[in-house]
C-alpha cells in the first residue's frame, strides 16, 4: 500500500486503479491535486479549475467525475479510475485503441478526460452487450458534452467512442506501455490553501458542528470548490464540513401530496426519478440543462439554492412550483417559503447555524410548468435568462399563474406584474404581447461578462413570449 505522510489534518483511504492508497492531507485537497502531486499520477489534466472543460475527468465509483472539484474528504473509502488505469493485460484499452485507429487523439491536453467521459458512457451504456443497439452520435455528444476539445476534433472523436462501441474486435490490438502506479512524493507544493475537512457521520452530528460554528458546508462541490481560497499568509481556512455522505439529507418520495426531495438529490437522480418524472417532469427537463453529467452527478438542488446565485438553474423553477424549503438546526425545523428564501444577492434566509435539509413542492392538480434557459451554447453554458412559467387550466383561461425569472435581478424572483398580466386570461397573441411588456417592468438585468441589460430584456419578453405561444399552439 502506498502511504503519504506531510503535515496532516485526516487520513484517507481509497484506491487508484485498483491499488490501495493512504493519504494523510487536508481533507479540502481537490483529488485533481492528489492525483497529480501526491500521487505523481499526470495523466488528469488541469485545464479551468472550474468543472467546465472535463480535462480532469475521472471515475469514481464508475461515474465520471470533474477532479478538480472533487475534496479527497469524499472519496475516502471509494475507487478512483484514472487514465493510466485504462490499459489491461498489457494491451490499450478498446476506447484507446479506436482514439488511436481513428485520430481522435490530437494535442493531448482533452484526451484523458474525453477517454474517460467515454468509458464511462460505454459502461453505463452496457458497452459490447451482444445484440445491443449501438450508440448515436447525439448519445455519444451528450455524454462528452461536459469535455472541451480544444483542437475542435469532436467528430473523430465521436467516431472513436462509436467504434468502441462496436466490440473489442472492432479496433486492433494495441500494446501498451507499462501502466504508471500512484507513487508517493516526500513533499507537495501547495499553491492555494487546502482546508481541512470534517465527515460528520450523521445529521445531528453535522447540526451540532454547525451550531458550535466555524465550519463551511460542502455537498457536490460543483461551486464552493471553484472559489477555493488564495494562500496569502493569513488566517487558515474554515473547515469543510462534509455532507456528501448523509444519507438523511438524500432520497425522494411523496408525502403528504408533496413531492419531497433531499436537500443532497443530485440532477442526475432528478432526470431519472419515476416520482419526478410522474408529478414534476420540468425538474427533470431543467436538470438535463445543468452543465454536463460531470456537474449533474455531482451538483445538488439544495446547494444551488443555498448558493443563490441569480443564474442559478434551479431557482425559477422552485418559484414557480410554490416550493418550500426545510431548514433545520440543533433547534428544531423550520420551512420557508421560496419566495422569501432569496433575501438579497447570494444570500438566503438560513440563520447561521442551519442547514437546508429539503425542498417539498405541493403538488397541484392540471398544473402546467414550462421552463426556458437562454446561454451561450447548449451544455455547460451559465443562464443569460432563465425563465420559468406556471398555470392551472380553467375554462380556457390561466389561472394561479407564476412567473420567475433568473439572471435579470440580484436575485432570482417572482415577476408579479407579469403574472397579473396573464392570470385569468386565454393564451393568445395580444395577451403574450402585453405580458411580455410587463415583464420588461419587472426585471433589473445589468450588463456583465456573460450578456448586456439590453439583451437579456429582449430576450426575456421572446422567451415569455414563445411560452405562451406554445401553450396557446398558434
Amino acid at each position: 500500500m502506498t502511504a503519504i505522510a506531510p503535515a496532516t489534518t485526516g487520513r484517507y483511504r481509497f484506491t487508484v486503479n485498483g491499488e490501495p492508497v493512504e493519504v494523510a492531507i487536508p481533507g479540502g485537497r481537490r483529488l485533481l491535486d492528489v492525483l497529480r502531486l501526491d500521487l505523481g499520477l499526470t495523466g488528469t489534466k488541469e485545464g479551468c479549475g472550474e468543472g467546465e472543460c472535463g480535462a480532469c475527468s475521472v471515475l469514481l465509483d464508475g461515474a465520471v467525475v470533474d477532479s478538480c472539484l472533487v475534496p479527497v474528504c469524499q472519496v475516502d473509502a471509494h475507487e478512483v479510475r484514472t487514465v493510466e488505469g485504462l490499459a489491461r493485460g498489457g494491451k490499450l484499452d478498446p476506447l484507446q485503441a479506436a482514439f488511436a485507429a481513428t485520430g481522435g487523439a490530437q494535442c493531448g491536453i482533452c484526451t484523458p478526460g474525453m477517454l474517460m467521459a467515454g468509458r464511462a458512457f460505454l459502461e453505463a451504456a452496457g458497452e459490447l452487450a451482444a445484440g445491443g443497439p449501438a450508440p448515436t452520435d447525439e448519445a455519444i455528444r451528450e455524454a462528452i458534452a461536459g469535455n472541451l476539445c480544444r483542437c475542435t476534433g469532436y467528430t473523430k472523436i465521436v467516431e472513436a467512442i462509436r467504434l468502441a462501441a462496436e466490440g473489442a474486435s472492432a479496433v486492433p490490438d494495441v500494446p501498451a506501455p507499462p501502466a504508471e502506479r500512484p507513487v508517493a512524493r516526500a513533499e507537495t507544493p501547495v499553491f492555494l490553501a487546502d482546508p481541512p475537512a470534517i465527515s460528520p457521520g450523521s445529521l445531528d452530528e453535522a447540526l451540532r458542528l454547525m451550531a458550535e460554528g466555524g465550519v463551511r458546508p460542502v455537498a457536490g462541490g460543483t461551486d464552493l470548490l471553484v472559489a477555493r481560497p488564495a494562500t496569502d499568509g493569513g488566517a487558515a481556512p474554515e473547515p469543510y464540513l462534509d455532507l456528501w455522505g448523509l444519507g438523511e439529507l438524500r432520497g425522494i418520495r411523496l408525502e403528504d401530496g408533496a413531492l419531497v426531495l433531499g436537500a443532497l438529490t443530485t440532477y442526475a437522480e432528478l432526470r431519472r426519478d419515476s416520482l419526478v418524472a410522474a408529478n414534476l417532469p420540468v425538474l427533470a427537463e431543467m436538470a438535463g440543462l445543468v452543465g454536463a453529467a460531470q456537474i449533474q452527478g455531482r451538483g445538488t438542488l439544495g446547494g444551488n439554492a443555498v448558493t443563490a446565485s441569480p443564474a442559478g438553474d434551479s431557482l425559477p423553477v422552485l418559484l414557480a412550483i410554490d416550493a418550500e424549503l426545510v431548514a433545520g438546526s440543533v433547534r428544531g425545523e423550520r420551512t420557508v417559503p421560496a419566495a422569501a428564501f432569496f433575501p438579497t444577492y447570494r444570500r438566503t434566509a438560513l440563520a447561521a447555524d442551519e442547514l437546508l435539509l429539503r425542498i417539498q413542492v405541493p403538488l397541484v392538480e392540471d398544473r402546467q410548468v414550462a421552463y426556458r434557459k437562454v446561454g451561450t451554447r447548449r451544455a455547460q453554458a451559465i443562464s443569460k435568462v432563465a425563465l420559468a412559467v406556471a398555470w392551472r387550466w380553467q375554462a380556457g383561461t390561466w389561472r394561479d399563474v407564476r412567473v420567475a425569472a433568473g439572471s435579470v435581478a440580484p436575485t432570482p424572483i417572482r415577476c408579479r406584474a407579469t403574472e397579473a398580466a396573464l392570470e385569468g386570461e386565454s393564451p393568445a397573441p395580444d395577451v403574450a404581447a402585453r405580458a411580455a411588456a410587463a415583464l420588461a417592468a419587472d426585471i433589473s438585468p445589468i450588463d456583465d461578462v456573460r450578456s448586456t441589460a439590453a439583451y437579456r430584456r429582449a430576450v426575456a419578453g421572446r422567451v415569455l413570449y414563445r411560452i405562451v405561444r406554445d401553450a396557446g399552439g398558434w
